[in-house]
């Protein structure tokens, strides 16, 4: 991202904090999810599938397992992404954890243990493995009104290339994107540089119902691509637009789990998430 002006240092990080401060205060009666804690086993065997694939079936047992001992008894379909890209075997390898359920429920997959790995008399590749996941039950259903529509972002980018998008929610609420590569991950929208305290982007602005708003907003920002490491040809992104419909404040360090703790906190009817997978290539 290239930065083309300058913003006072104490009075950007001041304006932040009030502002976390102000947004903690009114939303705090928002997140009343209850959350379980459970152990479960799941198991799968191939014949034409590679280790790692037979491990990830393994695991996608295990959640739904997971999700029926916390007592969701409906039908369970564990899936990992709300989207589909052509790469989408290597996306659930890198972004595992990115779960979306048709049930009443969310899940986190704290922790993997592999218990057994063997190939049986038929030639199988079997494998067994043990979870420890937090279940988050829902108290309301999806509101279906509250939506949103994302035009622009391509499945392929190459290095330097800028990222621009258009936005447009079916109702008001205020936007979080979050980007997550197979390194790392960072706040996309509303962006604000923690090391310089410049803040590019309103932090709590209301996004209109059937208004369009092209990204990036911020006429001092460009979004573009840049692989870090040298010995990478190409870098996976996973983009995530969580869309609520109070201001909820994001204030932990920027990791996977963190994310969807945040997100899955919010109760499922005051939220509307999706996700975009793309590839970066140099």
């Amino acid at each position: 991202m290239k930065q083309k002006t300058k913003y006072n240092l104490q009075a950007g990080i001041l304006k932040y904090l009030i502002w976390i401060c102000v947004v903690m205060f009114i939303s705090s009666g928002v997140f009343a999810q209850k959350k379980i804690k459970v152990t479960a086993t799941g198991k799968y065997e191939a014949r034409d599938l590679t280790l790692e694939e037979v491990k990830n079936k393994a695991i996608d047992e295990a959640k739904r397992n997971a999700m029926v001992e916390a007592g969701i008894s409906e039908n369970v379909q564990v899936s990992d992404f709300l989207y589909t890209f052509e790469d989408d075997e290597k996306f659930k390898d890198i972004f595992q954890s990115f779960v979306s359920t048709e049930t009443g429920a969310d899940i986190i997959v704290e922790e993997v243990r592999e218990t057994n790995r063997d190939i049986n008399e038929f030639g199988n590749i079997l494998v067994e493995v043990e979870i420890e996941a937090v279940i988050y039950k829902h108290k309301k259903e999806r509101d279906p009104t509250f939506k949103f529509k994302v035009e622009g972002v391509r499945e392929f980018y190459y290095e330097n290339d800028p990222l621009e998008f258009n936005f447009k929610p079916s109702q008001d609420g205020y936007l979080k994107i979050f980007n997550v590569t197979d390194d790392t991950a960072f706040i996309l929208y509303p962006f604000f540089d923690p090391e310089s305290g410049h803040i590019y982007d309103e932090l709590d602005k209301l996004f209109g119902k059937n208004e369009k708003i092209n990204f990036p907003i911020s006429k001092v920002l460009e979004y573009k691509f840049e692989i870090d490491r040298k010995n990478k040809d190409k870098e996976y992104n996973l983009l995530i637009f969580v869309f609520t419909k109070e201001d909820i404040p994001f204030m932990d360090e920027v990791y996977v789990e963190n994310i969807m703790k945040w997100m899955y906190d919010i109760p499922l009817d005051e939220r509307t998430v999706e996700q975009f997978g793309f590839v970066v290539r140099k």
